[in-house]
């Protein structure tokens, strides 16, 4: 019995150095990823440098064109009248058509030397692109592992069928890693860089402005709308988060906003018939419905092709019944479900029954393939059930 005890206590050593390597080695990976980025957004400022000289450049050489052409036709007028003009008018013009035509060369020249060091830093920054996807990727699967050494996912041992739920468990654990990650990207890659932007582009209008005030308004112009389009992305990162609708509009004006937003996205009728809420719902149920049809909105977005939706949002005094259906593709349910449960695909899909679940819902999935699908789902309308 002693002997056993030992064996216990040193397995849960091993575990525990485990742990410690793994998240040591976790920590290492996070700090190459912050220099990668960091490479990364000097590299997009970079690039939109060379491409705003390239632009510049664009318009000289267009210049240059048409200078160089009147100049061709100033120096084939004086060659033929000898008459007229004199021969120190003649090698007057063709310096003047050579020092143009030796500009308009040089900065086609310099145009193409900028185009090809676009392009190589423009293929250089797909590849830190997808080095800090697949980095991420890794960080993702190793805190899942964490937390599953850690014992987080371990609550799932004790239902019925044991190696499938604790599949579950481990699955939802990755798909709270996707989200975070999703989270970090379109921070990083929508306001992030515009900001990263907006700083290097301070540091260029004070310059400016010390040599043209009106040219340095005009950047000040052009940097406000920079700053504009990174709050707007905030915000919608933000709403994606926690509709601050939601707490000041209520639910029903919250849904009919997302709704609005997916037929701005796609052609899709999305018709709504959602019973006015007041406070007999508990507001942590409210934010359970909204997440549930935004992710049910979202899955008929991007997979069910449909044409037509519908929403129906109900409740009495101890629940409310929740039914979407589409006239879209559909698919096989009994498969679909089969492997959310063994596979964790379809993420979406797990996340709603999982929030279902832990509310002690009801949740029902009808769907053929060719058909269309049918959501119901019954939901408490607090967390008491009374």
């Amino acid at each position: 019995m002693k002997r056993r005890g030992t064996e216990i206590s040193e397995i849960n050593e091993i575990i525990k150095r485990i742990i410690e390597q793994i998240s040591n080695s976790k920590e290492m990976i996070i700090n190459i990823i912050d220099n990668v980025k960091k490479e990364e957004a000097e590299l997009i400022i970079e690039i939109k440098q060379l491409k705003d000289k390239i632009a510049e450049i664009i318009e000289e050489v267009d210049e240059l064109e048409k200078l160089d052409k009147k100049m061709r036709q100033s120096l084939s007028e004086v060659s033929s009248r000898f008459d007229k003009y004199t021969e120190k008018d003649i090698k007057e013009v063709y310096d003047k058509a050579y020092e143009v035509r030796l500009k308009l060369l040089t900065k086609r020249n310099e145009e193409k030397s900028l185009r090809d060091k676009r392009d190589r830093l423009e293929i250089q920054l797909k590849k830190l692109g997808e080095n800090i996807n697949n980095a991420q990727k890794a960080i993702s699967q190793i805190t899942v592992a964490l937390k599953y050494l850690e014992g987080e996912a371990l609550s799932t041992l004790n239902l019925d069928d044991k190696e499938s739920e604790m599949l579950v468990g481990i699955k939802i654990l990755e798909a709270q890693e996707d989200e975070r990650k999703r989270i970090a990207r379109d921070i990083h890659d929508g306001p992030a860089q515009y900001v990263a932007s907006a700083v290097m582009r301070i540091d260029f209008a004070k310059k400016v402005i010390e040599k043209d005030l009106d040219k340095g308004m005009m950047e000040l112009s052009e940097l406000k709308e920079v700053l504009k389009t990174a709050l707007k992305e905030i915000r919608a990162i933000i709403f994606d988060l926690r509709p601050m609708s939601l707490d000041d509009l209520g639910l029903a004006h919250t849904i009919q906003e997302y709704v609005k937003s997916i037929k701005e996205e796609k052609d899709i009728k999305i018709e709504l018939k959602i019973k006015p809420i007041d406070d007999e719902i508990e507001p942590i149920i409210q934010v359970a419905v909204y997440r549930i049809i935004q992710e049910i909105l979202n899955n008929v977005k991007k997979h069910s092709k449909a044409k037509n939706v519908e929403v129906k949002l109900d409740y009495g005094l101890k629940y409310l019944m929740i039914v979407v259906s589409d006239d879209g593709v559909g698919f096989d349910v009994e498969e679909t479900l089969k492997k959310v449960k063994t596979q964790g695909t379809n993420y979406g899909l797990l996340g709603i029954i999982e929030r279902v679940n832990q509310l002690q819902g009801e949740f029902e999935l009808e769907s053929k393939k060719g058909v269309g699908t049918k959501f119901k789902i019954k939901l408490p309308v607090n967390r008491g059930g009374n």
